[in-house]
């Protein structure tokens, strides 16, 4: 799910400016949520946070920004990418068999 979320990013044009360490480590981020919901389980707690800050060298709130910014195109995909089919197509059902 998370190279899902990375490739998505790639296609946004802001998030393509930033280092690909804190788009990988958002995409994560955001994967570990959906997960969470997904399962009715916590995955995510303050050690895993600070080993993500640690291992990516990124600032909890540079993380956060852009783990929003994942999170709102995973959730407005089709508004925000009209025509990239390929994408979902290529991702989504590997994604869903996984969950």
């Amino acid at each position: 799910m998370s190279m899902y979320l990375g490739k998505l990013a790639l296609h946004d044009y802001d998030l393509s400016q930033k280092q690909s360490s804190l788009v990988a480590v958002g995409a994560f981020y955001v994967a570990l949520r959906i997960c969470e919901q997904l399962k009715k389980t916590t995955l995510i707690n303050k050690d895993l946070v600070d080993k993500l800050i640690q291992v990516s060298k990124h600032e909890e709130t540079h993380i956060i920004e852009v783990s929003q910014r994942v999170l709102y195109l995973a959730q407005n995909f089709d508004k925000e990418f009209p025509g990239l089919e390929n994408l979902r197509k290529s991702h989504f059902v590997a994604i869903t068999s996984i969950l």
